[in-house]
C-alpha cells in the first residue's frame, strides 16, 4: 500500500485505538501506514501515534517542537474533552510527567532521591520479605485446593507485590487505606466503567493521599512523602500541595502497573518457553536477563499519554500541527527497536535489550525503571523457586488481553501452582 503521508491529518484517522484489541495486532496494522499516524482514541479524541521505535525515540528525546504540558492541547483548553475521559486526571496533573524545562527537573529532583541506586537495593530485603509472605499466602491456599487448583497469579502475586513496596515507599502502614487505594486504582484504570465512576475514584484516591499527607506531616516516618512534605513546607516553595498529590498519584501508576505486567507477562512466557525456564532454575541463566526479555517481549507500558506540539512540526514525514497530541505506542515500539526484531522470548539473545524503550526514554525516563526491575527479579526468583512445575491452567490462547489504552498485559493469568504428579 502507497501512503502519502504528506495528506496524513487529524480529521482523517486511520484507525481507533481500540482497548479491546491486542496491541502488537493493532501496532502492526498502523505501521503498514508509517511511523506516526492519525488515529480515534475514545470518546472521537483525536492524536497521533508514533509506533515505530525511531519514532518513539525521536518524541521522547527533549524535542524543542513538543510538550508534556496539556495546557499546550488544543482541544483540551478549548473544552472539547470529557471530563470522565480515561486517564484524564493524570494526563493534566501537576507531576514530573507533565512539565517540562526547570519545573520537571525541580520536580525529578525532589522525587530521585528515593530511587538512587543504593536507597532501591536497600529494598531488597523487604522485596524478599513480602514476596515469601505472598507466596506463603499462595501454600496455605493449596492445602484447602489441593493439587491441580487453579490460582490467578496476577491477582494473588503479581498485583499486590508492587502496591505493597509502593505504599512502604509513600509510608501508607494502614491496611484499609491500602485497600481503598487499591480499588479506587484499579477504577480509575478501567475502560469498562462510566467517566462518573472514574471521577468519583479519583476523589477518592486524592482523599486517600490527602490523609496520607495529613498523617505524615504529624509523624514523618523517613518516607518519600515525608520527605516530600518537608520540600512543601520549605520556605523555598519549591512544592505545592498539589504538585506533592499529583506526584503521589503518578508514582503510583508508573511504580505498580508497569511491575503488575512485568511480572505477569514474564511468568506468561517463562510457562511457554520450558526450556528456559529449566536454564533459570538450574542456574544457566539469571533472573535480571529473564526480566529484560519479559520487557522486550511484552512491555508493560501499551502506550504512553501525551506529548503536543507547539508549533507545526515535521515528525518522520508527517506534519502535526500546533496544539495536536501524541501518543507514543511503547509496547509496540519496543519491540519493532533496531528494525524488525523477531517478536520472540528469548533471554540468551541480550544484544536487543540493551536500549529497551519499556520504561520511556529521555528527560522523562522513569525514575522507578531500577526498582521495578528489582522487584520484578526477585519476584520471579521466589516464585519459581518455590514452584518449579507451575504451569497454565489454561490454553495461552485462551489468556485474555487486559482491556486498556494504556497498560499492557493479560487480565488474568490463571495458572495450577503445584500440577498432580503424572
Amino acid at each position: 500500500m502507497r501512503i502519502d503521508h504528506s495528506k496524513l491529518s487529524l480529521d482523517q484517522p486511520v484507525s481507533y485505538l481500540d482497548p479491546n484489541r491486542g496491541t502488537h495486532e493493532e501496532a502492526a496494522e498502523w505501521l503498514r501506514f508509517g511511523p506516526v499516524v492519525p488515529v480515534a482514541l475514545p470518546d472521537d479524541v483525536r492524536a497521533w501515534a508514533a509506533m515505530s521505535a525511531a519514532a518513539a525515540q525521536t518524541i521522547l528525546d527533549a524535542h524543542p517542537d513538543l510538550s508534556s504540558d496539556p495546557r499546550h492541547w488544543g482541544a483540551y483548553t478549548r473544552g472539547e474533552i470529557p471530563a470522565g475521559w480515561p486517564l484524564l486526571n493524570l494526563i493534566v496533573g501537576e507531576s514530573m510527567l507533565n512539565a517540562d524545562g526547570a519545573d520537571h527537573r525541580r520536580l525529578r529532583r525532589l522525587v530521585s532521591y528515593a530511587f538512587t541506586p543504593r536507597r532501591i537495593e536497600a529494598f531488597a530485603p523487604r522485596i524478599r520479605e513480602i514476596s515469601g509472605e505472598l507466596l506463603d499466602g499462595l501454600e496455605s491456599g493449596l492445602k484447602s485446593g489441593g493439587p491441580g487448583a487453579v490460582t490467578d497469579l496476577k491477582e494473588s502475586f503479581a498485583y499486590p507485590l508492587p502496591l505493597l513496596i509502593i505504599c512502604e515507599l509513600f509510608g501508607l502502614t494502614e491496611p484499609d487505606q491500602q485497600h481503598r487505594l487499591r480499588g479506587h486504582f484499579q477504577t480509575m484504570l478501567s475502560v469498562e466503567v462510566s467517566g462518573a465512576e472514574r471521577q468519583e475514584a479519583a476523589v477518592g484516591q486524592r482523599e486517600v493521599l490527602a490523609r496520607l499527607v495529613a498523617d505524615r506531616r504529624a509523624a514523618p516516618l523517613g518516607d518519600l512523602t515525608s520527605a516530600l512534605i518537608e520540600a512543601l513546607d520549605d520556605e523555598a516553595g519549591r512544592l505545592t500541595e498539589k504538585e506533592l498529590i499529583d506526584t503521589l498519584e503518578i508514582i503510583l501508576l508508573a511504580g505498580h502497573e508497569t511491575t503488575v505486567n512485568s511480572l505477569t507477562s514474564t511468568v506468561h512466557a517463562l510457562l511457554t518457553h520450558p526450556d528456559q525456564l529449566t536454564a533459570l532454575l538450574d542456574g544457566e541463566l539469571d533472573w535480571p536477563a529473564a526480566v529484560e526479555a519479559g520487557l522486550h517481549w511484552n512491555a508493560p507500558l501499551r502506550n504512553l499519554f501525551m506529548r503536543y506540539a507547539v508549533r507545526d512540526t515535521d515528525l518522520h514525514g508527517v506534519t502535526v500541527r500546533r496544539g495536536e497530541p501524541i501518543v507514543v505506542g511503547l509496547a509496540a515500539a519496543n519491540r519493532e527497536q533496531r528494525g524488525t526484531v523477531p517478536a520472540r522470548f528469548d533471554i540468551r539473545d541480550s544484544r536487543h535489550y540493551d536500549r529497551q524503550l519499556a520504561f520511556g526514554a529521555g528527560p522523562h525516563y522513569c525514575l522507578g525503571a531500577p526498582l521495578a526491575r528489582l522487584e520484578s527479579a526477585i519476584g520471579l526468583s521466589q516464585l519459581f523457586t518455590r514452584f518449579p512445575t507451575m504451569r497454565l491452567a489454561v490454553p495461552e490462547s485462551e489468556l485474555v488481553p487486559v482491556i486498556s489504552t494504556a497498560v499492557n498485559g493479560v487480565a488474568a493469568l490463571p495458572v495450577i501452582l503445584r500440577p498432580e504428579p503424572t
